[in-house]
């Protein structure tokens, strides 16, 4: 096994590894929000204090559909359902797409990641300015957003590499 292979297999278990900390994190978050549903004294483990508190943030009205599907489909749209059920999909796709070498699929990953660092700084916008807390379960998937991204893009670049390389082996030939 070469050395690309093995860094390849590296950044494909990263990647994996985060989405499956992001996984736990949106399954975390949508257990939080269903029992403060339910259960208005209930009290988080990630409740710390008055301006740290993640249960302050799901069930904001920006805990579901990212505070953007109620307003524009109804509060009772199929849609309009905790944030933490998007990210478990999510994270379930990510990690399934992450096990493939195809450069199509690779690109493909990046761009859902892509667009998910785009909502982390939406939220982390939201979060900080229009709520005014500091969720440490969101800020945990923030993190993973980003280190996900710096992984696939390296796992693009290597994928891009080794094509090249094979294409100018054929040409040789």
């Amino acid at each position: 096994m070469n050395s690309s292979s093995n860094c390849k297999c590296s950044l494909t278990a990263g990647l994996v590894g985060l989405s499956l900390a992001g996984f736990l994190l949106s399954l975390y978050t949508s257990y939080v929000e269903i029992r403060a549903e339910r259960d208005h004294s209930y009290e988080a483990m990630c409740d710390i204090s008055e301006r740290i508190s993640c249960t302050k943030v799901f069930t904001s009205p920006y805990g579901r559909g990212f505070g953007l599907i109620g307003p524009l489909l109804g509060e009772d749209s199929p849609l309009n359902i905790p944030n933490g059920f998007f990210g478990i999909f999510y994270y379930f796709l990510v990690a399934g797409l992450s096990f493939s070498n195809s450069i199509r699929i690779t690109r493909l990953t990046t761009y859902l990641i892509g667009l998910s660092n785009l909502l982390s700084v939406y939220l982390a916008y939201l979060l900080y300015f229009v709520l005014e807390d500091l969720c440490i379960v969101c800020v945990s998937t923030y993190a993973v957003n980003l280190i996900s991204l710096i992984l696939v893009l390296q796992k693009g670049q290597i994928l891009v590499r080794e094509d090249q390389v094979m294409k100018v082996i054929k040409k040789d030939r």
